[in-house]
């Protein structure tokens, strides 16, 4: 008798790795793997962590397959709804599957289950909080009612600065862990979590857990096993919150939703508020989305009826708005323009009185440039050629895009000339504030700062009086009951970009700074410094108007063609060869253009696709040599209900003619455009 063949277990697992290239690679595994699991397999002369995406019984008899070298996960931490999501992401953000996956788990550190869970710290449940106002119960009860559907909807929460949104949402919560349901509530940045830890913690207890970039890979490991265990069912993050395996998930809050921190600088480059939007569809989950200054994008869909507003048009106890005066820096001084009288006035008073001061100055280091006194040549990273910012503590000059830094130069290296110093960041306002109010205590907060956000978000919260010199990272979200006065140094400084929502980010940033003050028993007063007082941005947001502001600025972006009345999408051609980028920027454009011409579209072929494209382009971006890599740009512009059909002929192309001396990047609804 024959002996009998031995059963082949092998089976071929579809792998998606983190790589640009946009297509799945096949392997072999002598072990069961379920879908969603990460595996370690060879790529090229690397080992790679990708996710299983399809599993078949047998191998591929038609090309010999390498095999998986380890099995990181027994149990999927990646579920089917998520595997569903990475497929948008990849094909709307224009990414591979597995960079898409890659942003839900991006580290591959396998979880032991004999790891011992560290639990929270129990505090004492604080006394649950009544609705204040009439429109905050009308909020949270159209927010409930919504969630006790099946369906996705999503709102938006509107109201200005201290008017209770925050209770609106935490009610919203409450409804999902009495019900058994998950809830994600976001904030645009870091130095934000320590207020809304404090917050939720005492509110909601050990089923909160923190997720951000900034936590160790211990705490990741503690959290994911924390999940695993089911003990998690509410989450405060940042962006990359939307996409964590949470269990029965019902509702995404997205506050300060227009801010920029939502989007991803890397890529893919998502946005956070429209993977939601997204994800919620998947598990007809609610979205709220919350402001006092709404994206113009997002305010737009309120006026199509795509998103229903919830509006809050008082603040808590009907505490007075700020008293907002407006400086002309043009009348003024130089000598006195950085802090004027009025505000020196502010200040003192303010002191005088126990109270806290914020002082925005939407620029780090101590002067914005070093230039030459006689030949005017100012001093440029030569990684970026862009000039380099003077800091002085510690003594040097920095770039802020490469992290290049070099010692402060006493003379021009031109014509050894004296080198003299313009503009002014948070480190020289500091030193102004210093020598005016010498027995003040004053507080720094910028990228810069060795001061943890959680320490400075404690000295402000006892409500010890001082000056708080910061940046955009303090003038959102904070809610600190003892600032009195708030000082916008230069209200005119965001508009100089010539990029198309600089108007939107000056009102958004003037705003939320004049919500910072008042916010407590006592009255509050604001001192705007601008040399433009005129300009729609600065005179709507001194004017609490948020409409005005909104009607002004989209009859702009209608007129200039200007979301949201087009998609646009970004492509950087950036490389160490200058000719390279260039002569492949403009073929890729050459090829866009003849698709926006409807090149194919004809009688003998109608299957040709209208894209309704407009391509601008190809010009050096504003930083055009940026880390030792010069870059190009091709602006997109097309209709809405072209996208889905455009894409994939516009991916097609840049694909086709890509080489490997060139890098190229595709950004999605950019939210920077020069």
């Amino acid at each position: 008798m024959g002996t009998v063949p031995k059963k082949y277990n092998q089976m071929t697992l579809e792998v998606a790795l983190p790589l640009k290239i946009n297509k799945n690679f096949d392997y072999l595994s002598d072990e069961d793997v379920k879908i969603g699991c990460r595996v370690v397999v060879p790529f090229n002369k690397e080992k790679l962590t990708g996710f299983v995406v399809a599993v078949r019984p047998e191998p591929s008899l038609k090309i010999p397959l390498k095999k998986v070298i380890k099995i990181v996960d027994k149990e999927p931490l990646i579920t089917a709804e998520l595997i569903g999501l990475a497929e948008w992401i990849s094909q709307y953000y224009l990414c591979s599957l597995g960079s898409a996956l890659n942003l839900i788990l991006p580290q591959a550190s396998k979880l032991s289950s004999k790891e011992m869970e560290i639990p929270l710290r129990r505090l004492r449940q604080a006394e649950k909080k009544v609705v204040h106002t009439g429109e905050q119960k009308a909020a949270a009860e159209k927010v409930i009612n919504a969630l006790n559907q099946t369906k996705q909807k999503t709102f938006l929460l509107y109201g200005m600065n201290d008017s209770g949104k925050t209770e609106v949402y935490f009610q919203a919560i409450d409804w999902c862990l009495r019900n058994d349901r998950s809830a994600v509530y976001m904030v645009p940045d870091v130095s934000l979590t320590s207020q809304f830890k404090e917050l939720l913690r005492d509110r909601f207890g050990e089923s909160l857990a923190v997720w951000h970039s900034g936590l160790s890979q211990k705490e990741k490991k503690q959290f994911l096993h924390r999940l695993k265990l089911k003990k998690i069912k509410v989450v405060l993050g940042t962006r990359s919150a939307v996409f964590l395996p949470l269990e029965n998930i019902k509702l995404f809050i997205l506050d300060e939703e227009d801010d920029d921190f939502y989007k991803n600088v890397q890529t893919p480059k998502y946005h956070a508020r429209d993977v939601a939007v997204q994800r919620a569809g998947f598990t007809g989950a609610v979205v709220v989305l919350g402001s006092a200054t709404p994206s113009v994008e997002t305010y737009h869909k309120t006026r199509t009826g795509e998103i229903e507003t919830l509006k809050l048009s008082d603040r808590i106890d009907n505490r007075p708005l700020p008293k907002v005066t407006v400086v002309d820096l043009k009348y003024i001084h130089a000598f006195w323009r950085i802090i004027t009288k009025p505000l020196r006035y502010a200040i003192s008073n303010a002191l005088l009185q126990k109270k806290q001061i914020f002082l925005l100055v939407n620029r780090r280091g101590w002067a914005t440039s070093a230039r030459c006194s006689s030949c005017n040549d100012i001093i440029k990273c030569p990684k970026c050629s862009i000039p380099l910012i003077v800091h002085k503590n510690p003594q040097m000059l920095l770039c802020h895009y490469c992290g290049y830094r070099q010692k402060i130069l006493k003379n021009c290296p031109v014509c050894n000339s004296n080198i003299v110093f313009s503009g002014y960041g948070t480190e020289r306002i500091e030193d102004i504030v210093k020598k005016l109010f010498p027995s003040a205590e004053i507080i720094r907060m910028d990228a810069d700062t060795e001061i943890p956000y959680s320490k400075m978000f404690n000295i402000m919260k006892l409500g010890r009086p001082c000056i708080l010199v910061g940046t955009q990272i303090v003038a959102k979200g904070f809610d600190f009951q003892n600032i009195t006065v708030v000082g916008i140094i230069n209200a005119y400084s965001g508009l100089y970009s010539a990029d198309f929502r600089s108007a939107e980010r000056n009102f958004s940033l003037i705003t939320h700074s004049i919500g910072r003050c008042g916010r407590g028993s006592s009255p509050g007063q604001v001192i705007i410094q601008t040399d433009n007082p005129e300009h729609y941005s600065i005179k709507y947001a001194a004017e609490f108007d948020y409409e005005m502001f909104f009607e002004k600025e989209i009859k702009f972006r209608k007129e200039f063609s200007w979301p949201p009345f087009v998609k646009l999408i970004s492509i950087t051609i950036s490389g160490k060869d200058e000719k390279n980028v260039i002569d492949e920027s403009e073929k890729i454009a050459e090829k866009l253009d003849k698709l926006s011409q409807n090149i194919g579209l004809t009688p003998k072929n109608p299957g040709g696709i209208y894209t309704g494209l407009t391509v601008l382009g190809p010009v050096p971006k504003v930083s055009a040599y940026l880390a030792g890599k010069h870059r190009w740009q091709i602006l997109l512009k097309l209709k809405e209900n072209e996208y889905v059909n455009s894409v994939k002929n516009i991916r097609e192309i840049v694909e086709r003619h890509q080489k490997k001396s060139v890098n190229v990047v595709f950004d999605v609804d950019p939210l920077e455009t020069v």
